[in-house]
């Protein structure tokens, strides 16, 4: 058994890791099996990324349009109970409406990357781990906001995806991927260590073999490897602080992969000191702070991610 050495190994590229390396032989199939990014979405994210004044609002309803899924869950969120103002709607250009471009972004990545999880894997809920990325997505934009941060939508894509390894891990080694959630679930631990504990890898090396796959930003690509060792970071180390703080607040928050982790917290102060170095902005905002005004919305994404989970 590998013994768990601090955070250094989180940040090893997957080439260099002999374990995953040799786990990974013969496994090809596998990994062409899972699927690229819905094409609905990424075409409706396209549109989205541009500046807010250049976006065509009757297109993204049409984009929604073509995605039956996509379509139902903008019309239910639009007609929930946490934007409903007026009458029931009926049409998407009114929902996009009334949803704004932030929202139905929420709801598109919500909607969209579930499919991407293979059906068969039971180990992880995916209604929970959709939930932990994007209460992170929503947690990383607040903060790239508040310090400061060039591109908070950049910091919202990062923590959507910051946790991909998982899915590969359900694919390829489904058995002692369930094992090790068991056990981490099981005695509150960080499921970091005990996917090295066991694996000799973690989800950290597999999310880049598969952003890679994904061809990914070198950027992004830095967040899924290093969101938990900022130090390592060299390509963009504030948006790796970002996400891996707002992890820190999803998970400490009952946001995390479906259990408690009494030690969610432990280590913010490295990744803190990280933001402050590099967002100097940061240094005008106390993370205690930032934390307890969390609280005002926390419950707020709770409601949203399980509204948005709802069915998938």
């Amino acid at each position: 058994m590998k013994k768990f050495q601090g955070n250094a190994y989180f940040s090893e590229p997957a080439a260099e890791n002999l374990a995953l390396c040799r786990a990974l032989e013969g496994k090809h199939e596998l990994l062409a099996s899972i699927p690229s990014t819905p094409a609905a979405l990424q075409s409706l994210l396209n549109e989205l990324d541009q500046p807010p004044d250049n976006i065509n609002l009757l297109r993204v309803a049409e984009i929604i349009g073509q995605d039956e899924v996509l379509a139902a869950q903008c019309l239910r969120m639009a007609n929930s109970a946490l934007f409903c103002r007026g009458p029931a709607l009926d049409s998407l250009r009114a929902a996009v409406r009334r949803l704004g471009t932030a929202r139905i972004r929420d709801v598109a990545v919500s909607c969209g990357l579930p499919r991407l999880a293979p059906a068969s894997a039971k180990a992880l809920d995916p209604v929970v781990f959709w939930q932990h990325s994007l209460a992170c997505a929503i947690i990383a934009r607040k903060l790239a906001l508040a310090v400061g941060f060039s591109d908070p939508e950049k910091a919202y894509l990062a923590g959507l995806l910051h946790d991909i390894g998982y899915i590969l891990n359900l694919v390829a080694f489904p058995e002692q991927t369930k094992a090790a959630i068991e056990e981490a679930a099981r005695d509150g631990l960080f499921m970091g260590e005990v996917e090295y504990s066991n694996l000799g890898f973690t989800h950290c090396q597999t999310g880049e073999v598969l952003a890679r796959r994904w061809n990914l930003a070198d950027g992004l690509i830095e967040v899924i490897l290093c969101h938990h060792n900022v130090a390592a970071a060299v390509i963009n180390p504030a948006l790796v602080a970002i996400v891996s703080l707002a992890d820190h607040l999803s998970r400490a928050s009952n946001l995390g992969l479906g259990y408690v982790e009494p030690d969610a917290m432990d280590s913010w102060e490295t990744d803190w000191a990280s933001l402050v170095e590099k967002c100097p902005f940061a240094a005008e905002v106390a993370w205690s702070d930032f934390v307890k005004d969390s609280e005002t919305y926390i419950e707020e994404i709770r409601k949203l991610v399980a509204a948005m989970c709802k069915g998938n």
